[in-house]
C-alpha cells in the first residue's frame, strides 16, 4: 500500500483540489512547506497526495535525531527530509502514480478540462485501461475507474507478470 504521494505542480491548490476530487478527499494548506497543498482521502485509508509548487525537492537532513526535542506544531528537524527549494525547474521524469478513483471516465475528463489539463483513455498492452492526467503537461497521474482497477489487479500479480515479462525475481529477505 502506498500510503502517501508528493508531486509538483505550478499550482498546488488547483492540483490538490483535483485529486482531493478523485481520491474522494478534502484539500488542505499544508504547512510543512510554504505554498503546498494536501489532498488527504475521506475513506479512512491515510491515502494522501502532497503537492508542492515547483521547485521545491526533497533532500536528506543531517546529524542524528535528537528524541528530546519534539515540535509543537508541523516543523522540519535537522535531521529529517529537508523538502526546501532547490532553484531546479519542474521537468519530466521516470515519476507517475496510478489511483483508483470512483469516479467515472465522464466525471474524471470534466475534472480534467476543469482542471485545464490534459486527459486521454489509454489501453496497456490489452491487459487494462486508464486516463492519463499531465499535471503541468510534466508529471503523469494514471487514473483507474473500478472497472479499470479490477483488470489491472487481475493481471498486476506475479503469476501473471510472468507471464508477460518472463520469470521475476524475489529479493532474499522475501524467499
Amino acid at each position: 500500500m502506498i500510503a502517501h504521494v508528493s508531486i509538483p505542480s505550478a499550482d498546488p491548490q488547483a492540483t490538490a483540489l483535483l485529486f482531493s476530487a478523485l481520491i474522494d478527499g478534502q484539500a488542505f494548506t499544508f504547512p510543512v512547506v510554504p505554498g503546498a497543498w494536501i489532498a488527504v482521502a475521506r475513506d479512512g485509508s491515510g491515502t494522501a497526495v502532497e503537492v508542492y509548487p515547483v521547485g521545491i525537492a526533497h533532500h536528506p537532513g543531517v546529524g542524528e535525531a535528537d528524541p528530546l526535542l519534539v515540535p509543537e506544531e508541523p516543523a522540519q528537524m535537522p535531521w529529517e527530509d529537508q523538502i526546501i527549494s532547490d532553484g531546479h525547474p519542474m521537468r519530466p521524469s521516470a515519476f507517475h502514480i496510478a489511483i483508483v478513483t470512483g469516479l467515472d471516465d465522464e466525471q474524471i475528463f470534466a475534472l480534467a478540462r476543469e482542471a485545464g489539463i490534459r486527459a486521454i483513455r489509454c489501453e496497456r498492452g490489452g491487459v487494462f485501461g486508464l486516463i492519463e492526467l499531465w499535471i503541468d503537461n510534466m508529471t503523469l497521474v494514471e487514473v483507474l475507474t473500478s472497472v479499470d482497477a479490477a483488470r489491472y489487479r487481475d493481471f498486476m500479480n506475479p503469476a501473471q507478470c510472468a507471464v508477460m515479462f518472463g520469470p521475476g525475481s524475489a529479493p532474499a529477505l522475501a524467499a
